[in-house]
């Protein structure tokens, strides 16, 4: 639903690579035994991004990313969306409730927490 979705506009295509760079620097990506999906055409985005090593995990890490459609590739068929383009990232957050408020939790305390996760998408 549109609850889970927002959007960012970029002026041109090097403030995208800085928001994927931002967003791989403040997360996990996909699973460590699992590339994310690739949805359609990613080959340059997914060269930005960090596989996910537990490793490397830094007190910054609070999203999974899940998927990413970049409908800005090349190869991508515009007709199937009426000429709109746009890059979307799928996003996994985790939080607990605490005394009514939520805190969002780092990607590896999400078992511990036992927390509620959803995932939530960036246009």
């Amino acid at each position: 639903t549109d609850l889970v979705r927002c959007t960012v506009v970029a002026e041109d295509l090097q403030q995208v690579e800085a928001l994927m760079e931002a967003l791989d620097a403040r997360s996990v990506v996909g699973l460590a035994d699992e590339e994310p999906r690739d949805e359609e055409g990613n080959e340059e985005l997914m060269e930005l991004l960090t596989v996910a090593d537990p490793a490397t995990e830094t007190d910054e890490n609070i999203l999974r990313i899940t998927a990413i459609s970049n409908r800005f590739d090349e190869g991508y068929d515009d007709s199937k969306s009426g000429g709109y383009r746009d890059l979307s990232v799928s996003v996994e957050v985790g939080w607990v409730m605490n005394d009514g408020l939520v805190s969002f939790s780092l990607v590896r305390d999400w078992e511990a927490l036992r927390c509620q996760r959803h995932i939530c998408e960036i246009q």
